[in-house]
This record gives C-alpha cells, structure tokens and sequence, in this order.
C-alpha cells in the first residue's frame, strides 16, 4: 500500500519530467536536432531553461520545482544579460 501512494504521489512529477524530456529530444534549441542550426548554442543562460527545469523538479518535486522553473522562464527575455543560474540548494 505504501508503495502505491508513493507511486502516485510521484506521478505529477514524472509526467512533468517526461514532458519536458520529449520538448528537449524533439524542439528543443539547445538539445534536439536543431541544434546543428546552433552551433552556440541557443539559450543566453546555462544550464537550459529545460535543463535547469528537470534540475528543480527532481531536487524539489513538484511544486516548488515548478514555481523554480516558471521563475527562471520570466526571466528568459531579450533585455535580461546572459548568466550562469544554478538550482539554489536544497
């Protein structure tokens, strides 16, 4: 029973993970085969948008990996200076 409620609790995060897998392997700038078009890569930040996003989830879960990642989206605009922008830690 208590692996059944950890399997569902774990649900939302695994299917935002898997999302976010498939936007990296198949639109992604940075990470998918558009890349070649790139050669410098895409994103102004490091690590990716996508990749700092599978960063905060599996070391936040859900909630507040999803409020990490919405937050580093905002900030992902033309007027903002390029920057290295790590997970803060747990």
């Amino acid at each position: 029973m208590e692996n059944f409620l950890k399997i569902i609790f774990n649900l939302p995060k695994r299917l935002l993970l898997l999302i976010i897998g498939l936007y990296q392997v198949l639109l992604s700038p940075d990470h998918s085969w558009l890349k070649s078009a790139y050669p410098y890569g895409y994103c102004k930040h490091y690590p990716s948008c996508s990749e700092y996003s599978k960063l905060a989830i599996n070391n936040f879960g859900f909630i507040k990996g999803s409020l990490l990642s919405l937050k580093r989206v905002v900030k992902c605009n033309p007027f903002v200076e390029p920057s290295i922008d790590l997970i803060p830690n747990p």
